[in-house]
């Protein structure tokens, strides 16, 4: 063991070289061994090898202790603790350390760290809220969060049901509209009734028009018309918009809106003669039903899709929720409409 008692004794040479050899190989190897040297003086390093990998110990001032500055591994690995002010966190496990270093925790539960560019504090955190309704004929009471800063409101009605004619010469419903609105979260009100309009019936006798799918109203505040009812003679029911689409034995008239954007797709006497929808829906048809964007699709012999509302039915088909329009009726009764919804997001 490479420790000595620190003192070169008064004898042979011999001996007094054996002596200086000693206390070069103890301060060399810094008085490496299982155990503490039995000399110490103070801030006498001494490496403790009890242990694998060994630790690097060093004597106090007042040579009364050992402090622990390491362990002598391939990464060396820092010991004892080192305060805040030092660069440490005066801890000995990670969540002790973690808490030392944040603004302290208490009445803080569910927030997050934020900065305001020189000082971490804890701050809100806004989680989404979504509320999405199908639900059609009972009145619904959406209740205002307590939380969240805005609320963005979509709705769309009805999808118009599929005429039929037994001579194959119907045409599908229209899509319902679609109708959306950013609004700050204060603007509105503690409450809101929300409505959600059914989709029109589908034509059941040989000869019969659909019927114009409902409105989907967010109180007093939006309202999502339904898209018209398929005629029965090769006429399209039209897109719903901010009006209701109608039907027609000669395609029915799209719903009036504010600008191309808003305006739902007529349904013309043929098939080429019908429109688009963006937000309203787009017209019902003899055979391919026509797209929307958001609005529901038309309803035809194959139902027209829909990016963000209910495709369209095809023939006796269902048109998807929401708002889709159902698909004409040749041999069987036409489809009916798809159910209009409302999705209400806060954040």
């Amino acid at each position: 063991m490479p420790q000595s008692d620190q003192t070169v004794q008064n004898a042979t040479f011999p001996s007094v070289r054996a002596d200086i050899n000693d206390n070069l190989a103890a301060l060399f190897s810094q008085s490496s061994g299982a155990s503490a040297p039995a000399t110490t003086v103070a801030f006498q390093p001494w490496v403790d090898t009890s242990s694998s990998p060994p630790v690097w110990k060093i004597r106090n001032a007042a040579n009364t202790n050992w402090i622990t500055i390491g362990v002598l591994d391939t990464t060396f690995a820092v010991g004892g603790l080192t305060p805040i002010a030092n660069g440490g966190t005066g801890q000995t496990t990670a969540s002790g350390a973690i808490n030392a270093l944040v603004p302290s925790q208490a009445g803080n539960a569910s927030k997050a760290l934020v900065t305001d560019g020189s000082i971490v504090s804890w701050g809100s955190l806004t989680n989404s809220q979504s509320f999405y309704y199908t639900t059609v004929g009972t009145p619904i009471t959406w209740t205002k969060p307590s939380t969240g800063v805005v609320a963005l409101v979509t709705i769309w009605g009805g999808g118009g049901g599929g005429g039929r004619n037994s001579a194959g010469s119907a045409g599908g419903g229209g899509g319902g509209a679609c109708v959306q609105k950013l609004y700050q979260l204060a603007d509105l009100p503690s409450t809101v009734t929300v409505t959600i309009g059914g989709g029109g019936a589908g034509g059941a006798a040989a000869s019969s028009n659909g019927t114009t799918g409902g409105t989907t109203t967010f109180g007093a505040l939006l309202s999502a018309y339904g898209g018209g009812g398929g005629g029965t003679s090769a006429g399209g029911g039209g897109g719903g918009s901010s009006s209701a689409g109608t039907a027609g034995s000669a395609g029915g008239a799209g719903g009036s809106g504010a600008g191309l954007l808003y305006r739902g797709g007529g349904g013309g006497p043929g098939d080429s003669d019908g429109f688009l929808g963006a937000f309203g829906g787009g017209s019902g048809a003899t055979s391919t039903g026509f797209t929307s964007s958001w609005g529901g699709g038309g309803g035809g012999t194959i139902g027209g899709v829909s990016i963000n509302g209910g495709n369209g039915g095809g023939t006796s088909t269902t048109g998807s929720v929401p708002g889709g329009g159902g698909g004409r009726g040749f041999t069987s009764a036409a489809g009916s409409g798809g159910d209009g919804a409302a999705l209400i997001v806060v954040w």
